[in-house]
């Protein structure tokens, strides 16, 4: 059963990022108008739990149903098989196989997944199975593996010498822009590079001044008093020399 699982979210999760911006866009005017209407939420058919009996009864159906629903099936499966396999219907089991192996979401195209004579596509058994009781010594080997690209229902998906619109727009930009970026740096050069913009801050300007003013005043004022030093100096080793 967890493979059912793993297959229902994998495939309802490409399905929930498609249609996430619209149903926030509707659930939030559904918001707006449950907050001027307290009763009108419940009254929602939408998030209401649904008869499950007809999905059981045809699991094509399932596809149809909103996310809500589609998860109010699954977890009722679960329950059933969390019990005892032997008491499963062939409904709960053929609903369990469809919504791993049926034709809805990634697998839309695999019309053959009721087929009694043909396996699904992307499986490597064969039908009808030579199955037989291993003995010792037997050598297993290991089946052909299919490669989904061959396949009929896969060979647009695998085809990568289509491109869609949107693809080629955006390449046709990018060599667009390249070129022109090569044609500057070839022709243009510097005489097309921007003026740089300078901008002088004029009390700025007068703080360098005056800082400079004073450093130069200090320095003069320093070689002053150096020099009459040396001054006091001479003439004090000059008594001593009278002496």
């Amino acid at each position: 059963m967890s493979l059912l699982l793993r297959r229902f979210n994998s495939s309802t999760a490409q399905e929930a990022k498609r249609a996430q911006a619209a149903q926030l866009a509707i659930q939030s005017l559904k918001d707006v108008g449950s907050l001027l209407s307290p009763s009108s939420g419940s009254d929602d058919p939408a998030t209401q739990p649904i008869d499950t009996k007809p999905i059981f009864q045809d699991p094509t159906l399932f596809p149809h149903l909103s996310l809500l629903h589609q998860g109010q099936v699954v977890a009722e499966l679960q329950e059933k098989y969390d019990k005892k396999w032997t008491k499963l219907s062939k409904q709960d089991k053929l609903l369990g196989y469809f919504i791993s192996f049926g034709n809805w979401g990634v697998r839309e195209k695999f019309s053959d997944w009721r087929s009694n004579s043909s396996p699904p596509l992307d499986l490597p058994f064969q039908v009808p199975s030579n199955a037989r009781v291993g003995k010792p010594g037997d050598i297993v080997k290991k089946l052909e593996p299919v490669n989904l690209s061959e396949t009929e229902v896969r060979k647009d998906q695998f085809n990568t010498k289509k491109m869609d619109p949107m693809s080629k727009v955006l390449i046709f930009a990018i060599l667009m822009i390249t070129m022109i970026a090569v044609y500057r740096d070839k022709k243009i050069g510097e005489r097309g590079k921007p003026k740089e913009l300078l901008i002088v801050d004029k009390y700025q300007v007068e703080r360098e001044k005056r800082k400079k003013e004073e450093e130069e005043r200090e320095a003069k004022e320093k070689l002053e008093q150096e020099e009459e030093e040396r001054k006091r100096n001479r003439r004090k080793w000059y008594y001593l020399y009278l002496r």
